[in-house]
């Protein structure tokens, strides 16, 4: 007993065994430009955070899918930008880690955060992509745009969805200019692309806009300006409440979240109708055409005014901001393509033959525009060419430096030169300069002249890229007689009872949303696409033609006026994201797998012989022998089978196989939601191997859900099936949802639209597949008495009134003989003998004799 309580202590009392985290193991690879702390400490990166005007902090879990994904993002934009910003990374999930201790709390991973030395902190709220966090950087490098004079303003009223413009004196407004800053830094956790722009007007520059005091803040939307009538202390809360509550729009991007796409979409759908633009999303750019064209389209459609600003903003700075835009991108393409196919040091102006001049051109340190610290980390692992733009510490001057060759070939410093700059300065004539040791502005990575090719590089680079990715596209609008139509559907919103919404959607991130509508938008012209969806009619309507603003405005008026035809989703075409079962593809799979079975036997059969000769004994070949017969036997076996199946249909091919064909067509819609479907589908592949020799009877099924039909071939409700007769297609029938779905009611509604001869048959195949000797072999034999007995007392009938047409009383005699010796043979079946093969063939002899007669 003693031992017992004793074992029973030392289990309770022992703590549980629990083995040692592994040790941490870096998540970015080596020599990457972020600093990665895989161990969970804060404190080195707190630190260079409060020396760096600009970083980054990458916050993951190394088990997380979605941080292994963006891992490669973060990496991609620290190549880009890690002169202005400072790149950081840190194990949040690592057991006993200061950052798991601190930051417990958080539901998903991996969160991204800016901050400045102040303290402000801003959040990455958007895709996980390239042009997306290269787009966020952008915009946190420059948030704020210095206005000088009106025209600044409306550059970007007309690729903006609107402009918030600070006017004050910056000498005198320090603080309010501060948190005008931070508000347009917080407004990128809503706005990560700026569109809303921010802007700043200083000095005297005000009176220029009309502004007679201040500061003040208006903010600019595309059919009024309003301004900010708070208090002078200008609050971050306040500022950004403000904005939010007064802004209009006429359009706007949409980038629904993975868990809650339905969530995003469902206010615009409760509003009425929606307009979605499905186009390449520009990131790297400062605007995008395709969305310039969008607003246009919204600002006639929301013009219930009549306003002449509205209307030339929309017809012709916006037109004339497009044009300029597409020609400032062909100009920029021509000087990128010549300027990345030199090294930085053939932009200097230093045209010096000698090698130590050269050398000393070939330049590059690394250039910060935002402080020392973020260009002097990765100085050793950097990269010349390649895009980007780095400038070399002066090697060597032979004005000041005696020149040594050195094995490798490169001038190399020696002794420094006796200075002559007293007495004996004399000017350099290749140049005609003063010579002097101080670094000029060519030289000077803070200079005015390298920072503004710095710039440009930086510019080509980002053309580079979004050229990669195809998301610059531009739009061409041609003369023609749908001009008028801009103009037609001016003020349309407040002249009907459905409000029209303008949604743009990124084509590249979210095709399945065009895809679930029926269009391939992957494989359109410029993957563009413009299609209205009507939640209240059920009803979308694509755009087929052109895309441009004369071709949009004749999708919104014609659908107004309701003369747009509807567009008719069908699934036979295969989008990216479609995963459906082929039954051809099957079985010529099972084919294969057949010929591969017979080739495995086949050589199984060959090496048994081999051995049997081998061994050369009469026992063994005997036993071989016999082993041959089995395999061959076994080979006669494998058969292809004949699969039975329901064939399956769309929209695109349904008038075709339905309508216009000469056979009684059985169709069942369904969808893939629904579990009854199921149920019914198993019955018609049951009656269809049942009635598989029945000509001129076909069964068919087609999705509900992924097909638009007309209106009087659309469900209302899943599964219903619907029998289309032969040659009288408008009779079509619907099998009654009150009777249970069971075989013999299914295959009796089948039976009751069959025409009598087409029904005799049918009967005869049923009776033949019937277990025999059994009850229902009887019943089905007695039905087919029955209908027999309506065949003959129908063709007698007919006889007596074809008595004056002595060749079609030849045909329905001949035909009554048939149906007499086929009832006689039926009689047979129900005493004792039965020949089914018989039967069938009588019965099909009389299908074909009236069949003709008709």
């Amino acid at each position: 007993m003693y031992c017992a309580f004793k074992a029973i202590k030392e289990v309770v009392v022992d703590p549980p065994r629990i083995s040692k985290a592994p040790p941490p193991a870096p998540f970015f690879s080596k020599g990457s430009l972020v600093n990665d702390w895989p161990s969970g400490a804060l404190g080195p990166t707190q630190t260079r955070v409060s020396q760096s005007e600009l970083s980054f902090v990458f916050y993951y879990a190394p088990w997380c899918a979605e941080s292994q994904h963006a891992r490669s993002v973060y990496e991609h934009v620290a190549r880009l930008y890690y002169r202005e910003a400072h790149f950081a990374a840190i194990n949040c999930w690592q057991p006993g880690g200061e950052c798991r201790l601190q930051y417990s709390k958080v539901q998903s991973w991996p969160v991204l955060m800016a901050y400045q030395p102040n303290g402000m902190a801003v959040q990455f709220h958007q895709v996980w992509t390239n042009a997306a966090l290269s787009r966020f950087v952008q915009s946190l490098i420059n948030p704020i745009q210095r206005m000088v004079g009106p025209g600044d303003l409306m550059s970007f009223m007309t690729g903006k969805d609107a402009v918030v413009v600070a006017f004050l004196d910056v000498n005198v407004n320090r603080k309010q200019y501060n948190r005008f800053y931070q508000t347009s830094l917080k407004w990128l956790e809503k706005d990560p692309f700026q569109e809303v722009a921010f802007g700043v007007v200083t000095g005297e520059s005000s009176s220029a806009f009309g502004v007679e005091e201040i500061p003040a803040i208006r903010l600019y939307l595309w059919n009024e300006t309003i301004e900010f009538h708070g208090n002078d202390s200008w609050t971050m809360p306040e500022l950004s409440t403000w904005i939010n509550k007064q802004i209009q729009v006429v359009s706007m991007w949409i980038a629904p979240p993975g868990a809650t796409k339905s969530a995003s979409l469902a206010p615009y759908f409760n509003q009425g109708p929606v307009l979605f633009f499905f186009t390449p999303r520009s990131l790297y750019g400062s605007s995008s055409d395709a969305y310039m064209m969008l607003r246009q389209l919204g600002m006639q459609y929301y013009n219930c005014r009549n306003d002449i600003w509205v209307q030339e903003m929309a017809k012709k700075y916006i037109a004339e901001q497009r044009r300029v835009s597409a020609d400032s991108y062909g100009q920029l393409r021509r000087e990128c393509e010549l300027l990345l196919k030199r090294h930085p040091s053939q932009e200097q102006d230093d045209s010096e033959d000698d090698s130590c001049s050269r050398a000393s051109s070939k330049s590059a340190v690394a250039v910060s525009f935002v402080n020392v610290l973020n260009s002097s980390k990765f100085g050793e692992a950097r990269k010349v060419g390649d895009g980007f733009c780095d400038i070399d510490q002066v090697k060597c001057d032979e004005r000041f430096y005696e020149c040594v060759d050195v094995e490798m070939g490169e001038p190399s410093c020696g002794k420094r030169k006796r200075s002559q700059l007293y007495g004996s300065m004399k000017h350099d004539d290749r140049e005609g300069k003063p010579v002097t040791s101080m670094l000029n502005s060519d030289q000077d990575y803070r200079g005015p002249k390298l920072l503004k090719r710095l710039s440009m590089r930086r510019q080509c680079e980002l053309l580079r890229l979004s050229e990669s990715d195809g998301s610059e596209v531009f739009f061409q609008e041609m003369a023609g007689p749908e001009n008028v139509y801009v103009d037609l559907i001016k003020g349309m919103s407040c002249k009907y009872n459905k409000t029209l919404t303008f949604l743009g959607m990124d084509s590249d991130l979210y095709h399945a949303f065009a895809e679930r509508l029926g269009v391939d938008v992957l494989h359109t012209t410029n993957k563009t696409i413009a299609v209205i969806v009507d939640p209240e009619d059920e009803s979308t309507f694509l755009l087929r033609k052109e895309v441009n603003l004369s071709s949009l405005a004749k999708l919104v008026h014609d659908f107004y006026n309701r003369t747009y035809p509807r567009f008719l989703r069908s699934n036979n075409v295969s989008f990216k994201n479609t995963h459906s079962f082929n039954m051809s593809e099957f079985r010529k799979e099972h084919r294969r797998m057949i010929e591969v079975k017979r080739s495995e036997m086949a050589a199984k059969l060959q090496q048994q012989k081999e051995t049997g000769r081998s061994q050369n004994t009469s026992g063994n070949e005997n036993k071989l022998n016999q082993r041959n017969t089995e395999d061959a036997s076994t080979d006669h076996l494998v058969v292809h089978h004949k699969h039975h199946f329901v064939r399956e249909i769309n929209s695109h091919n349904f008038n075709h196989v339905v309508i216009n064909s000469n056979k009684t067509v059985v169709v069942h819609f369904y969808s893939a939601q629904c579990a009854f479907c199921s149920l019914l589908s198993q019955h018609l592949l049951t009656i269809s191997r049942m009635l598989r020799h029945q000509p001129l009877l076909e069964f068919l099924r087609i999705d509900g859900d992924k097909n638009d039909l007309p209106w009087e071939y659309t469900m209302d409700a899943f599964p219903t099936l619907i029998i289309f007769p032969n040659q009288r297609k408008v009779e079509s029938r619907v099998f009654s949802r009150n009777l249970p779905m069971t075989v013999p009611n299914v295959l009796g509604f089948i039976l009751s639209n069959l025409n009598l001869p087409e029904r005799l048959y049918a009967t005869v195949l049923i009776c033949n597949d019937i277990k025999p000797n059994s009850a229902s072999r009887d019943d089905c034999l007695g039905a087919m008495k029955r209908e027999l007995s309506d065949s003959i007392s129908l063709n007698l009938r007919l006889y007596r009134l074809s008595t004056k047409r002595p060749t079609r009383a030849a045909r329905i005699l001949h035909r009554l003989q048939a149906l007499q010796e086929l009832y006689m043979a039926t009689l047979r079946c129900l005493s004792h003998f039965c020949d089914f093969t018989q039967l069938k063939s009588s019965a099909k002899a009389i299908l074909t004799m009236w069949q003709i007669a008709t």
